[in-house]
């Protein structure tokens, strides 16, 4: 089967730092993809690859089964089959119907039919009625809508979607997921999205790729961090980004990834913190909460991304929600050392 997109041996480097190391990876056509993982692991950089817009450091890229040469003659062709929808859309200070029409008109497409197939992308996204505001005063999620009908003008081959549905409120995500889906369904588009939404994810994409410091990973690769291990006290200490500390089984000085076990995090409200004996608490805040089977699912931002899992039980009688201020504590052995 032929791919859309082949990566050899493909790396990104910014100075001494590797932000993007993929040694292969192959997607197929006229698919829905999800890349998926924390923030810092590389899905935007990717993404930017996979547009066109950024040459990798070294390593071959395939479009097509075609080696894609990085000068600008050979790209601009490709540029016109790939569009991406950034998670913060410029809009020009004009209308929305001027913004939509913008790529058309850069491709040459004049008068009457400019206009109709903008208004065409405005109505699929739901924008119709507002395509005489002005672009610049639309809500987040309003603004998120006319840059994908602004894409989709385009008529592209694949359409790439930076974090799509990142804060914005409930009734634009729902139109923009019922977007992507309809775009894929009718129109055969390959469907390209960074998420750190399981269910949304699971909604929308049948691939999913999931990533963790620039490498691509499985789906353990939540709650893997980078850290450096230190002999203190008589006892050996993995320091997390100077963010906490945990103690960890003997292992060699210096750094290391240590993995933290999700149901060996433990949460506190901030009240029942202030009564607990235990001084290995670090402060965070509750990013998200979903249900997986008879489990709740909790994202934790710690200065770092971060999972724990409790029954709905527990999540119930914790009174925990989305947005909370919280404590978070560690089981003595929470922490195990990775090669």
């Amino acid at each position: 089967m032929s791919m859309l997109y082949a990566f050899t041996g493909v790396e990104m480097r910014h100075e001494s730092r590797k932000a993007l190391e993929i040694a292969h990876l192959a997607l197929p056509p006229e698919s829905a993809c999800a890349l998926l993982g924390p923030n810092g692991s590389g899905k935007t950089t990717l993404l930017h690859i996979l547009a066109f817009l950024t040459p990798p450091s070294s390593g071959e890229v395939r479009f097509m089964d075609e080696p894609v040469s990085w000068c600008e003659k050979s790209l601009l062709p490709l540029r016109r089959k790939v569009v991406l929808v950034n998670q913060h859309p410029i809009m020009f200070s004009a209308t929305v119907l001027d913004n939509v029409a913008y790529g058309l008109k850069m491709r040459g497409i004049r008068g009457a039919k400019r206009k109709r197939i903008a208004m065409e992308c405005l109505e699929r996204v739901g924008m119709t009625d507002h395509a005489g505001r002005p672009a610049h005063r639309l809500s987040g999620g309003e603004t998120r809508r006319v840059a994908i009908a602004r894409a989709l003008a385009c008529r592209p081959e694949v359409m790439l979607f930076d974090e799509p549905t990142a804060s914005v409120d409930v009734e634009n995500q729902a139109v923009i997921e019922s977007v992507i889906r309809d775009i894929r369904a009718e129109k055969g588009i390959t469907i390209i999205f960074s998420t750190h939404k399981r269910l949304e994810a699971a909604r929308l994409s049948e691939n999913k790729i999931f990533m963790f410091e620039g490498k691509l990973t499985g789906p353990g690769g939540e709650n893997l961090l980078s850290g450096t291990i230190v002999h203190r006290d008589k006892r050996d200490i993995c320091v997390i980004r100077d963010n906490f500390e945990l103690d960890v089984p003997s292992g060699q000085p210096g750094q290391c990834r240590v993995f933290i076990r999700p149901e060996a995090v433990q949460i506190y409200s901030l009240e029942q913190a202030a009564k607990t004996s235990s001084n290995n608490l670090v402060a965070g805040s509750v990013l998200q909460m979903t249900s997986e089977g008879g489990h709740i699912k909790i994202l934790l931002d710690v200065g770092v991304p971060l999972r724990t899992i409790m029954t709905r039980q527990e999540a119930v009688e914790s009174g925990i929600f989305v947005g909370d201020e919280v404590m978070v504590g560690f089981a003595p052995d929470a922490a195990q050392i990775r090669s």
